[in-house]
């Protein structure tokens, strides 16, 4: 994959706006977008795109949907960005999320949690991984393609999108401005590999009652909590089986691609009291190609054979809630010319090409679950995305940037 006439040029030009990447990077972190509030962060980026002079698309949740159920959606805003403008040539999306999730405890950072310092070679502060840093990248790759006249055969549109940290309603609302694109690389953060291949998911919540009783005589009562133990483990086993059937050369570092977690449980209201009620809330995995509707009704199999099992669970069965219509998985082929451009572009900034599978839920399985060429990429340790002193290396950032720009490069389409 030799060096192409103009690389030099593209990565000298980023070097040399590396700062001003960095800047607003910083910037945009200093500004608490957490997931409803993203209008605090949009503006900067609006302005960025303005002083540009690329043509930008707006749109808000409310005008996309109505009677949705996101929280201030006629302020949240998603931007499209297009570049250098919307020719009608064949489109490639560039897809990144502006919200971020909420800091939580702010005694377990070491800096305030929106300090968008930057000290140490990293930029500290939520969302400085998952994606800002990602989206900072994206922006300057294409700054540098412009400003040294680097001619695209393809039009790109950069979607800044809303609520991919809660329903994923913003990439669903930007979607109708770039109808069929040809390939759509999502900022996420990957550690700088390649990810062409993610497992989907979908959220859960069950709930088991039983009868209220005085500790000092628990069988005068019907233990929902144990009750719900017994759920945790069937759906638990069950979903160790369903990881044993799936194997991809992507998912070799990690004990299943198809994960399973319970994340929240709550039962009982006293503690001297048998809990009359138990819920959890969780996630089971979907694998690419599987059908989200044939895993929900694997699931209510296996309620129904934990309750009949028990009399009072026979009467009484738990009941679910599907939170969330679903992630599907999705896997674009490695021999595509768009892992293709993005494996080329690795090596020829003097790395080596990385891929891996992706087990984290993500607005590309909104298009690689339609057939549209995807694939995941950014910089930043995903571990470090939702916790606490979320940062970033400054330099994976500026090698995230060299990528995109040699990518688009490399990138032929169709359309």
């Amino acid at each position: 994959m030799p060096e192409r006439p103009g690389d030099r040029r593209l990565l000298a030009r980023i070097g040399e706006r590396s700062e001003a990447m960095l800047d607003l990077l910083a910037q945009s972190v200093r500004r608490p977008s957490e997931s409803g509030w993203e209008d605090r962060v949009t503006g900067l980026y609006g302005d960025w795109l303005a002083d540009r002079g690329w043509p930008v698309t707006r749109g808000t949740l409310a005008e996309a949907d109505p009677g949705g159920d996101e929280p201030r959606a006629a302020e949240r805003e998603n931007l499209v960005a297009w570049f250098p403008r919307d020719r009608g040539l064949p489109r490639v999306v560039i897809n990144g999320h502006v919200d971020v999730v909420p800091a939580g405890d702010e005694a377990a950072w070491t800096r305030p949690p929106y300090s968008g310092a930057r000290e140490g070679g990293r930029v500290h502060g939520r969302g400085s991984v998952d994606t800002k840093g990602g989206i900072a990248a994206a922006l300057f790759a294409l700054a540098a393609l412009e400003d040294t006249g680097t001619d695209l055969p393809f039009d790109v549109a950069v979607q800044l999108v809303t609520a991919e940290e809660t329903s994923g309603a913003g990439t669903r609302a930007a979607a109708p401005f770039v109808p069929d694109p040809a390939a759509a690389i999502v900022l996420e953060p990957t550690g700088g590999a390649i990810v062409p291949v993610s497992t989907g998911l979908l959220f859960f919540t069950v709930e088991v009652t039983g009868v209220a009783a005085h500790t000092s005589a628990p069988w005068r009562g019907v233990d929902a909590f144990e009750r719900l133990v017994w759920v945790r483990d069937a759906l638990a086993e069950f979903a160790r089986k369903r990881g044993e059937t799936y194997r991809h050369p992507l998912f070799t570092d990690v004990p299943t691609a198809i994960p399973f977690a319970v994340g929240t449980v709550r039962a009982g209201t006293w503690r001297a009291a048998v809990p009359d009620h138990a819920t959890m809330s969780g996630r089971i995995g979907v694998a690419p190609g599987e059908s989200l509707e044939d895993v929900r009704r694997e699931v209510g199999r296996v309620l129904a054979e934990v309750a009949a099992a028990d009399d009072w669970l026979r009467r009484h069965p738990p009941t679910i809630r599907w939170d969330h219509e679903g992630l599907p998985g999705w896997e674009t082929p490695v021999t595509h010319g768009l892992v293709q451009a993005l494996r080329s572009a690795q090596v020829a900034r003097g790395g080596r090409e990385a891929m891996t599978g992706f087990t984290a839920g993500s607005d590309a399985a909104y298009f690689g679950a339609r057939g549209v060429p995807t694939a995941v990429f950014g910089p930043g340790d995903v571990a470090q995305a939702h916790a606490p002193d979320e940062s970033v290396a400054e330099q994976d950032v500026i090698n995230a940037a060299e990528v995109l720009a040699l990518t688009l490069t490399r990138l032929e389409v169709t359309g």
